[in-house]
C-alpha cells in the first residue's frame, strides 16, 4: 500500500499522452554476431552445461529455442524462482534454482561448467551468494544491457531477446557441425529422471503437529495439476517449491518482492479471479494470516476456489530460528496457538484443522467433491522441522 497525502490527491496536473509502446511487428533483438561466435567458442568447449531461464526468458516465449539449444549440447535446464514451471514437464529439469531449489538442485548446479543465463538476473538467491553458480563460467543473455553483469561478475554477456539469442546460437553450433551429449547420458541424468522430491525427507511429526514438507506433498498430490500456486514470507516458505509441482511459468506467482510478511492471500485473490479455470494454492504462516484475515473474506465474498494452507506453528518462525541461536529469547516473536480455521469459518470459508495427514486428505478431497469457495487449512506443524535454506540465508547476512 502506498499512502498519498489528500492534498495531493487533489492536486491537478497537465495531461500529457503515454509515449506509443513498441509495434507488435517490431523484430527482436539478436545478439551480435561476433558475441554470438565468442559464445559459441565456449559451448563447444564446455562438458556439463545448464540452461538457467529467468523472467525475462518467459517474457519472451523462449521455451522452445532454450530446448532445442540444450538438446544441441546436452544441456540439463533450471529456472530463476520467479521463472518456476518454465520447463515444467521437461524430465532434464532441475527446477528452481538457488536456496529455494531441491537438494538434487544444490547437488547438480556446482557441477556445470558453463552456465547459460537467459533473462536472469543472477542475484544472491538463485546463485546462492556464488556458491551454486560461479560469475567465471555464465554467459548471460538479457535484452538490458544494464542487466548484464549488475549482481554478479560473468564470463560473457550477450545482449539481445532470449529466443532469438538462442536460435542463433543453436545455428552456429549447427554450422560447426557441434553436437555434444554433455550431461546426457551420464549418472547425473540417471538420478534426475529417477528423483522423487517427497521422498527425499524423513517426516518429523509429533502429537497433534505435522511436518510442513508432509503438507506440501501431500497437496502436491491431492490438488488437480493445473493450478496456480503462491506463497507469502516467512520460516515456511523455503518448503512449499522442492516439493510442488508448478504446471507452468504462469502457474507460480512470487509474492516475496518486498521480503515482507502477509502479501500472499491478497496475491491469491488475484491469481483465482485472474485464472478461474484453475485452483489457487496458497501457503501463509499464521502470523502472515493474522495480517491478512480481511482477504479471507473476499475470498468467500466472491466465492474464489483457492485453498489456503496456513503452516501454523504458533509463531513467526523466522525470528524464533533467528533469535534462539543467537541466544536471544524468542519469547516476543511466539504468541501460540490460534484456532485460524473457526476464525475462517466464521467469515463463511470451508475449514478444517490439520493435526495429522489423515485430518488433510479428508477435508482437501471432501472440499474437491464439491465444496464451492475457499478451503481453509489450519496446519499445526511441527515447529522443531527447520528449513536449512533459512539457516543459510541468515549466515549470509
Amino acid at each position: 500500500m502506498i499512502g498519498i497525502p489528500v492534498d495531493v490527491q487533489q492536486d491537478e496536473s497537465e495531461w500529457h499522452d503515454p509515449p506509443l509502446g513498441p509495434s507488435s511487428n517490431t523484430p527482436r533483438s539478436r545478439s551480435a554476431a561476433s558475441d554470438i561466435e565468442r559464445a559459441a567458442d565456449l559451448i563447444t568447449a564446455s562438458r556439463r552445461p545448464l540452461v538457467l531461464a529467468g523472467r525475462g526468458a518467459v517474457l519472451a516465449n523462449a521455451r522452445t529455442s532454450l530446448e532445442a539449444l540444450g538438446d544441441q549440447i546436452g544441456a540439463l535446464y533450471a529456472t530463476s524462482l520467479v521463472a518456476n514451471g518454465f520447463f515444467a514437464g521437461h524430465p532434464l529439469s532441475l527446477g528452481v534454482c538457488g536456496g529455494f531449489g531441491s537438494e538434487l538442485a544444490h547437488t547438480v548446479v556446482p557441477q556445470s561448467d558453463l552456465v547459460l543465463a537467459f533473462g536472469a538476473s543472477l542475484n544472491q538467491w538463485t546463485t546462492m551468494h556464488g556458491r551454486l553458480i560461479d560469475g567465471e563460467s555464465v554467459v548471460q543473455c538479457d535484452a538490458d544491457p544494464a542487466a548484464i553483469g549488475a549482481n554478479r561478475r560473468v564470463r560473457l554477456g550477450l545482449v539481445g531477446d532470449a529466443a532469438e539469442t538462442a536460435a542463433a546460437l543453436t545455428a552456429e553450433l549447427v554450422r560447426r557441425g557441434h553436437r555434444a551429449t554433455g550431461f546426457r547420458g551420464t549418472p547425473v541424468e540417471q538420478q534426475l529422471r529417477a528423483y522423487v522430491p517427497g521422498e527425499q525427507f524423513e517426516a518429523n511429526e509429533e502429537d497433534g503437529l505435522v511436518d510442513p514438507r508432509s503438507v506440501v506433498v501431500t497437496l502436491n498430490r491431492l490438488l488437480p495439476s493445473e493450478r496456480t500456486i503462491t506463497y507469502d514470507s516467512g520460516h515456511f516458505h523455503w518448503f512449499p517449491t522442492p516439493y510442488l509441482a508448478v504446471p507452468d511459468a504462469a502457474g507460480f506467482v512470487a509474492a516475496q518482492g518486498f521480503q515482507s510478511v502477509g502479501i500472499a492471500l491478497g496475491t491469491a485473490v488475484g491469481a483465482a479471479a485472474a485464472r478461474p479455470d484453475r485452483i489457487a494454492l496458497v501457503f501463509i504462516g499464521d502470523g502472515g494470516t493474522l495480517m491478512q484475515l480481511g482477504e479471507i473474506d473476499a475470498l468467500t465474498a466472491q466465492g474464489l476456489r483457492v485453498v489456503v494452507a496456513i503452516l501454523n506453528d504458533g509463531a513467526f518462525g523466522a525470528e524464533v530460528h533467528h533469535f534462539e541461536p543467537m541466544g536471544f529469547s524468542p519469547e516476543l516473536v511466539q504468541f501460540g496457538d490460534r484456532d485460524l480455521a473457526g476464525v475462517a469459518r466464521a467469515l463463511g470459508a470451508a475449514a478444517a484443522a490439520v493435526r495429522s495427514i489423515g485430518d488433510l486428505e479428508q477435508a482437501v478431497t471432501k472440499w474437491l467433491a464439491g465444496s464451492q469457495g475457499p478451503l481453509v487449512l489450519d496446519c499445526k506443524v511441527n515447529p522443531r522441522v527447520r528449513s536449512e535454506g533459512l539457516q543459510e540465508a541468515f549466515r549470509q547476512h
